[in-house]
This record gives structure tokens, sequence and C-alpha cells, in this order.
């Protein structure tokens, strides 16, 4: 009897022990196929980082070529037009080019920055708040806020007293939230253009500049036809000198998004004046 227990013991013990082997097995196996998929993962983020960095370069040489044009920037110019997507190794590349030109710039058009608000929705009065921040004094608007309520803040901070260095600097501004920076920022530019392009600009910074909605509809239908010349229209240009490019690699599931600001000085290469990777999503 003793004999037949022993073997009962022994047996459970290595059925035990083939258990355990078995599931130390499986959790192998799982971290080695987690481990190829986070190194595979790795691998195609640095590729699709190469890709957009090339996609940029690409852009700035584009760039570069159209410093010889003497040609207005418009929807049709070649250094404007999105391109398709470009096969590159093992992922995909996208590049567009936006002349800075197209957006208002609340610097130099402060009168224009409410009835940009307005025409996208937005509050017009949280322009008191945005000129308070960029104006040298401390007397705030009627809407606005200056050094008092800022102390006041959470956390507290005090303002700017200059004009905006980004666009992304307002979400320290009274009563701007990451909802209406995200509306305003396709609109707004801190690049210190010498105005506003009829040929390129969307209707919204268009109304804004010029507040006669029969003369932008004259813009718009004379610019499907050809370039917009700037004649008696105020705060305008018609080529730019500063231009957002925007470069998105695809490698597998990853998606890397580069976006960079240039300055075009004739006969130089575009310089890049800032740059940031775009968080996903």
């Amino acid at each position: 009897m003793r004999r037949g227990a022993d073997r009962g013991v022994a047996l459970v013990a290595v059925t035990m022990a083939v258990a355990v082997l078995s599931v130390v097995g499986v959790e192998m196996a799982i971290t080695a196929t987690t481990g190829d998929r986070l190194a595979a993962n790795a691998l195609a983020v640095v590729q699709a980082e190469a890709l957009a960095r090339s996609g940029m370069a690409a852009a700035r040489a584009a760039l570069f070529d159209a410093t010889g044009a003497d040609a207005p920037d418009t929807l049709r110019a070649p250094w404007l037009r999105p391109l398709e997507p470009q096969a590159m190794g093992q992922g995909l590349v996208r590049v567009t080019v936006e002349d800075e030109a197209r957006r208002l710039d609340p610097n130099t058009s402060p009168t224009a920055l409410p009835r940009l608000l307005a025409d996208l929705g937005l509050d017009p009065l949280l322009a008191d708040a945005v000129l308070d921040w960029i104006d040298d004094d401390d007397v705030a608007r009627p809407h606005g806020a200056e050094r008092r309520w800022y102390a006041g803040a959470h956390p507290p901070r005090e303002p700017a007293n200059r004009p905006l260095h980004t666009v992304g600097e307002l979400l320290l501004v009274r009563g701007i939230d990451a909802r209406v920076l995200e509306r305003l920022r396709p609109f707004l530019t801190t690049a210190g253009e010498d105005g506003v392009n009829p040929n390129t600009a969307s209707s919204e910074v268009l109304l804004a500049t010029w507040p006669d909605p029969n003369r932008v509809a004259e813009i718009l239908a004379t610019r499907a036809r050809g370039p917009v010349e700037c004649g008696d229209l105020a705060a305008c240009t018609t080529r730019s000198a500063t231009y957002t490019i925007r470069a998105v690699a695809q490698v597998g599931p990853i998606t890397r998004t580069l976006e960079a600001l240039v300055r075009v000085v004739a006969g130089l290469g575009p310089e890049i004046v800032g740059w940031r990777w775009v968080p996903a999503g």
C-alpha cells in the first residue's frame, strides 16, 4: 500500500511540475512574442521618423527652387500643391506645404481678431484678453485681463506684454482653453508676415481682414480663374516669407508627423525656425 501511495504522490508531483513548466513555457512564449512586437514597433518608429525627415528635406529643396520663381503663392503653385503619398522603403510619406500669409497674425492685425473669432463661432470678446496679453501696458480692457487677474490664476503667472511667440502660447491667455486653441490654430500665425494673401487665405481669414462679403466673394471668384493682385487691398501680400511644412510618415501601424516652420530668403536655403513632432490623435 505504501509503495502505491508513493507512486500516487510522485504522479501528482510530476503532473504539477509539468503543469508549472507548461505555464512558464506559455508565459515565455508570450513574453517573446511581446518582445518581438515591441522591437518591431520600435524599428517602425525609427523608420517612420527617418521618412518624415526625408519628406521635410524634399519640401525644403522644393521651396529653395521656388525662391527664384517670380510668381505669387497660390493654391495651384507647384510648391503649395499637396503631393500624392510617396512610397519610400517600407513606408509612405505625405508632404504638404502652406504659406503662413494665408493666416491672420494677431500681433500685426489686432482689429481683425474679434471678427475672426466671431466667424469661427467663438466669443469675439476673447480678443480683449489676447490683446491685453500682447500689449505692453497693465490696463485691462473691458473683457481682458492684466497682471492682477493672472496673479490670482492657478497657477499664477504674468501677462507676456509682448507679441505672441507661438500660437500655442494662447493657452496661457484668460479664456483660451484647448478646444478654443484647436479651433483657432489653422487660422492664426505669429510669423510676422507683411499681410494676408488673398490667393491662399480661407474665407474666414479673408472676411476678418477685409470685412466686406461682396469683396471677399469677388476675391474668391477671381482667384478661381487666376492670381489676385493686392491692388487697393490693405494689409495684403501675395508672397510669403515663411511656410509650414508637414510630413506624415507611416510604416505599418506606426505614424509619425513632423511639422516645421521655415523662413525663405532669396539665394539661401530655407531656414528652420521651429519644429515639433505632432502628437498622434
